[in-house]
């Protein structure tokens, strides 16, 4: 009987190379139609930076392991402002006028809110990069017109700092199932199946002559 090598076992897959070629066709097909049920998702980004005034503040009667939670809570303050009832309502609003349709479920599942430190990012998910855009900036908007409001009634503490925010840039890059991508994992998992099926394919029986010399 002659010796598995894997220098035959090579020759063998290399024999069934149709087989592992149409696999990632196969493949690279599948990941088209997941891509034209699923389009390209773009994100816009807005960012806000509230910073802490530590000349203003109140570090005196205050415990020095609360010091950093009271920091944290009053920056808190600006998700706080951000997801507010009266902010939502009027990006709802502020959005339908531009023809936009948006509720709040369909927020929820498109969009997050994120702090980096002393900055927060805004961001909005959609398959059409303008209106990720156009739903960023103008949650951004209404949300720092109403962090204003909020400072001057005394519900947002004196000592945050709040900056102009910046808007989000027309996104041009998809996030998620670009088509590139798609076609290269499609490609590569046919590939992976193509060699599973092709090693598993039954082994030609030896000739005599081969027979003879095991």
């Amino acid at each position: 009987m002659k010796e598995f090598t894997p220098l035959d076992e090579f020759s063998r897959l290399f024999r069934t190379w149709w087989l592992i070629a149409i696999s990632m066709l196969l493949g690279g097909l599948a990941a088209y139609l997941f891509h034209r049920a699923n389009p390209p998702v773009y994100e816009a980004t807005a960012r806000l930076v509230a910073t802490i005034d530590l000349e203003t503040f109140p570090f005196e009667g205050v415990r020095e392991d609360l010091i950093q939670y009271n920091e944290d809570m009053a920056l808190g303050l600006i998700e706080g402002v951000l997801r507010s009832p009266g902010v939502t309502q009027a990006l709802f609003s502020a959005a339908q006028a531009q023809g936009i349709a948006l509720d709040a479920r369909s927020l929820a599942q498109a969009s997050s809110i994120e702090r980096k430190q002393d900055i927060w990012e805004v961001r909005y998910r959609s398959s059409d990069p303008l209106r990720a855009q156009t739903i960023a900036n103008l949650w951004m908007e209404l949300g720092f017109t109403a962090m204003q409001t909020w400072y001057a009634e005394g519900r947002i503490p004196p000592y945050v700092i709040l900056e102009a925010p910046t808007q989000a840039y027309l996104p041009d890059t998809p996030i998620a199932y670009q088509l590139s991508n798609l076609l290269l994992a499609g490609s590569l998992a046919g590939l992976i199946l193509g060699l599973i099926v092709a090693a598993l394919l039954p082994r030609p029986v030896p000739k005599l002559a081969d027979r003879k010399d095991g």
